[in-house]
């Protein structure tokens, strides 16, 4: 959706080892946003991204305006068939957030036509989603899951993290931190104290903490018991910004 890092730009070069003509969309969605107020203030810098782009892997930039995509028509495809997933964590969060995306990316594919898709593990939940929706409609795309990019401290990149001011930058790389806490405490005997250690490093003041939940990956529903490999998705508000992050849990 614009506001370009280096970890959309870690996307293109995934890309650009495995494709002869890459091409990036930038498209401010309206469908997948819940308040007027955080689509209105999504931070948006063109300029910025085209330069980027001339200077990357990427041979077209595909951005089209609202009208382009939906015409006078912004209803949304029907996802409730996808799986628990769709209405857990995000999805319970931000109602009706998945269709919104499924129908623009669903509208993308059609346009462009790509052989392969690249997407952020940032976005976890979402990457199900989209696998879903081509597993569905679009069975001659590969799908490709692509690592989280961090800044220094650890914290995921992010076009939201503009928003952060110093101290709330500061602090943000708790939630990485959370998550670390939880991997180091993997195994039968500590992993739900770790859970608990994770919760109270990012649950009081500045911190808002929406979400904090370990899950089996690919249905999303909570652990009751152990697993070997499972994944960790948080939300944390911190002041006016919502961020998201996810690590995938081996047993140490």
């Amino acid at each position: 959706m614009g506001a370009l890092h280096l970890g959309h730009l870690s996307l293109l070069k995934n890309a650009r080892q495995k494709c002869d003509i890459v091409v990036c969309s930038i498209f401010v969605n309206p469908t997948q946003f819940n308040q007027t107020k955080d689509l209105e203030t999504y931070p948006r810098n063109l300029g910025n991204d085209i330069q980027l782009l001339l200077e990357d892997s990427c041979d077209v930039l595909f951005h089209p305006d609202v009208e382009g995509i939906y015409g006078n028509d912004l209803s949304k495809d029907d996802t409730s068939d996808y799986g628990p997933f769709i209405y857990l964590l995000e999805g319970e969060s931000r109602p009706g957030h998945f269709d919104g995306v499924v129908t623009v990316v669903r509208k993308l594919f059609e346009i462009v036509t790509p052989d392969e898709v690249f997407f952020g593990q940032k976005d976890y939940q979402q990457c199900l989603v989209v696998n879903t929706l081509i597993n569905k409609r679009f069975p001659n795309i590969q799908f490709n899951l692509c690592p989280i990019a961090r800044e220094e401290s650890g914290l995921a990149m992010s076009s939201r993290n503009v928003r952060l001011n110093p101290k709330e930058r500061e602090i943000a790389p708790r939630i990485f931190e959370a998550l670390q806490i939880i991997q180091r405490n993997w195994n039968p005997k500590n992993w739900e104290k770790g859970i608990l250690i994770a919760k109270n490093l990012v649950q009081n003041e500045p911190f808002y903490l929406e979400y904090l939940s370990v899950c089996d990956k690919e249905t999303l529903l909570p652990l009751a018991t152990f697993e070997s490999t499972a994944i960790v998705l948080v939300a944390v508000q911190i002041g006016s910004t919502r961020l998201i992050d996810n690590l995938i849990l081996f047993e140490s």
